[in-house]
């Protein structure tokens, strides 16, 4: 399994959803994560990431919100969005990074 900096630092565009089991919303992020994965296959790396048990990710990317939605490319920072996101915003979210 690759370390989660190999994965961000890829030249294949990374989508991370940073979020918390106690935090409850009506998107479904597991089903959009499929979703996703089924239409970009190899174009696109997703890792979802529970920030339930562990705060540093919080601190270390200073989101307030959850979920959070993370698109890296080769270590950068392209984008960033908050909060409940429908399939077509993601979809836009990374198809500025394709």
């Amino acid at each position: 399994m690759k370390k989660y900096e190999e994965i961000l630092d890829s030249t294949v565009p990374t989508l991370v959803v940073f979020e918390h089991a106690g935090k409850h919303n009506s998107v479904d992020v597991k089903y959009l994560m499929q979703e996703l994965g089924v239409k970009y296959e190899d174009k696109l790396q997703l890792k979802r990431i529970d920030c339930s048990y562990n705060g540093k990710w919080k601190a270390r990317y200073g989101f307030k919100d959850y979920p959070t939605w993370i698109l890296f490319k080769e270590g950068q920072e392209l984008m960033r969005e908050s909060g409940e996101k429908s399939i077509a915003k993601l979809e836009e979210m990374v198809g500025r990074a394709l």
